[in-house]
């Protein structure tokens, strides 16, 4: 099922550009992100996580959508970019998804072979209590340069993260309510499993949407852990920022839908 979003807020009426149309040159690196209005991210599943007994490294493929953010087929297009975790198994397994150290590479896709990073997402371990020891995540390419800083703040009652540049200024501020199916029950239904995040600019004015998609009945009746995002990019955007704003949605997805072991152990009492 596709969901429509308003588009004329955000975009103008686009014509869809599937990555196999691009040419060599345009969808190298960050340049893959230059044309794109919108982009859907697909966590791989894992079947083996449902017994609780490891959790493995998460892997994501992102998909180019169309202006009105709409599911891809993912029979028919291939992704634009692979992410792979690499952390410790014991912070998989004995530590909180917001609180675990990881590495996030982001590479162009290939299916018959390995490519190079095009970015990369760090977080160091952080003791989070409340206000103190806020996580953060840093946004490099693969040169080593900084383009900015997730940060996840501490907010009573919305959820969200923080978007700062190279230079530690808030570009974007992602908020969403607390008050949505995902933070409050936990059922297979799709209604139940979506939930909508706001994309505020620096003066706090709404320019676009960040979507927690459904991930199917049978894998949310399973307790599979996957999550699927779907992505708007605000108008005139650069790459950067959009490589910022896919880094804040998997910041969002580890901080909020990520639990090890023994959190659904907890959770089951």
């Amino acid at each position: 099922m596709q969901y429509h979003y308003p588009q004329a807020q955000y975009y103008p009426q686009q014509n869809y550009v599937s990555p196999m149309q691009m040419d060599a040159g345009f969808n190298s690196g960050l340049d893959a992100l230059s044309r794109c209005p919108s982009v859907f991210i697909k966590q791989r599943p894992d079947y083996l996580e449902t017994l609780g007994v490891c959790e493995k490294k998460n892997a994501y493929f992102v998909y180019q959508s169309d202006s009105m953010g709409n599911k891809p087929d993912f029979k028919q297009q291939a992704p634009i970019f692979k992410c792979k975790e690499e952390s410790s198994c014991w912070q998989r397994n004995c530590l909180p998804g917001a609180c675990r150290a990881f590495d996030l590479k982001v590479k162009q896709y290939n299916e018959r072979q390995d490519t190079n990073t095009v970015f990369r997402m760090s977080r160091e371990y952080r003791c989070t209590c409340l206000c103190f020891e806020r996580p953060e995540m840093e946004v490099q390419l693969e040169n080593g340069v900084k383009i900015g800083t997730i940060c996840y703040p501490f907010l009573f009652c919305d959820k969200g993260v923080d978007i700062l540049d190279e230079n530690g200024q808030i570009v974007y501020t992602i908020r969403g309510s607390c008050c949505q199916w995902p933070f409050l029950v936990n059922l297979p239904c799709e209604t139940c499993q979506r939930a909508r995040f706001d994309i505020m600019d620096s003066q706090g004015q709404k320019i676009s949407e960040l979507w927690k998609e459904s991930a199917g009945f049978c894998n949310a009746l399973c307790d599979v852990d996957a999550t699927n995002f779907r992505l708007l990019f605000p108008m005139q955007s650069s790459s950067r920022q959009k490589a910022l704003l896919l880094a804040a949605a998997l910041f969002i997805d580890f901080n909020y839908f990520e639990e090890s072991p023994q959190d659904k152990q907890n959770n089951q009492f």
